[in-house]
């Protein structure tokens, strides 16, 4: 779901240790996808009703989502902090790469769909809520600005609505970065407990969801986040964050789900990315399937919507009872994991390497 930068530490940068200091990030964001998967698995299958612990744990799956919008400011900063993009040329180039990652697999998502549904209405098959898919939302998708409430409406490739507040953190982060190089690391603890208190009063707002905010209000979850990433950045870059002390706040994360505070689950997520951001390099990069799973993640969460939509036709044709829906979950799981990783390998990966040639 966003793109983590090469980590390197703070007293001794190396090309040679940004893979291995990728690679723990890039496997927690296998985990959060399939987090989100499941999620929406859930929501469609209801697998796990009268399963209290499980339900509770699978429906905040939700929050994998604010898992990625923490990570993208920290893996950013960390990323550019010796190089940061300055004046308007370093901002033109900055922009210029983050676009070639994401939206040529975003495009081709967004055409691929275009042709299944208008496909499907000429072939006079029947589409849930048509209206989902007029030429606004088209419009507004396709330019990746579908979460600056621009629309109400969850139209086309829904989960894009992330993908487009990553892509307006990407247009911002130079000015961030600029922002908060100069400032004294301590003052990054004074942004962290801002940012928490910020999401605290957006969870407060509202009915039932509490950070659970997409189209509406999405941005704003995103930004709050977004910054709490870069900021916990500075303070493991600064070293002002003690390993155990991130370990130990890693609890925060199973006592908001036991509590159902989202911004507590949040604190946890966020300082289990700050605790994996300190690890030591490895002596190898990485070929795991976890780790290739997490590289594919912007894939797979693209293409869940083609799942969906099989899952869709599937439950009109069958009632496949608890162990059917179980089975449903398992192969919806496996098939948006397998989707995702070829759209990374043969879509993503090709087209970043095409653009970015000289």
């Amino acid at each position: 779901m966003g793109a983590v930068g090469a980590i390197t530490r703070e007293t001794a940068v190396s090309t040679r240790s940004k893979p291995e200091r990728l690679a723990a990030i890039t496997r927690l964001r296998a985990l959060l996808i399939g987090w989100v998967l499941v999620y929406h698995l859930e929501l469609a299958l209801r697998v796990f009703t009268g399963v209290p612990v499980a339900q509770v744990i699978v429906l905040k799956g939700y929050l994998g989502v604010d898992g990625f919008f923490v990570l993208s400011g920290f893996g950013l900063y960390l990323g550019y902090r010796h190089r940061p993009p300055l004046g308007v040329q370093g901002w033109l180039h900055f922009v210029r790469r983050r676009a070639e990652r994401i939206f040529p697999l975003h495009l081709t998502a967004l055409l691929l769909l275009v042709l299944l549904v208008g496909g499907a209405m000429l072939a006079g098959l029947r589409i849930n809520d048509p209206q989902r898919f007029g030429g606004w939302e088209l419009l507004m998708q396709s330019l990746l600005m579908n979460a600056w409430e621009t629309t109400s409406t969850h139209a086309w490739n829904y989960p894009s609505w992330a993908l487009s507040a990553i892509w307006a953190g990407y247009l911002v982060f130079p000015l961030l970065l600029t922002l908060m190089l100069p400032l004294r690391p301590a003052t990054a603890w004074v942004v962290v407990l801002a940012m928490l208190g910020a999401l605290t009063w957006l969870g407060a707002t509202g009915e039932g969801a509490q950070l659970n905010r997409t189209l509406h209000l999405g941005l704003l979850r995103f930004g709050l986040e977004f910054l709490l990433g870069i900021a916990l950045a500075r303070l493991v870059t600064a070293r002002l964050l003690a390993s155990w002390h991130a370990t130990a706040a890693v609890l925060l994360l199973p006592l908001g789900l036991a509590l159902n505070l989202d911004v507590v689950a949040v604190a946890g997520l966020a300082a289990l990315v700050a605790r994996l951001g300190m690890a030591a390099p490895g002596a190898a990069p990485p070929r795991d399937l976890l780790w290739r799973l997490g590289e594919a993640s912007f894939g797979v969460y693209l293409c869940w919507i083609f799942v969906e939509g099989a899952l869709v036709v599937a439950l009109r044709v069958l009632d496949p009872g608890s162990a059917g829906r179980l089975a449903l979950m398992v192969l919806g799981l496996g098939a948006s994991l397998a989707l995702g990783w070829l759209a990374w390998r043969w879509v993503e990966l090709p087209a970043a390497r095409w653009l970015s040639r000289p």
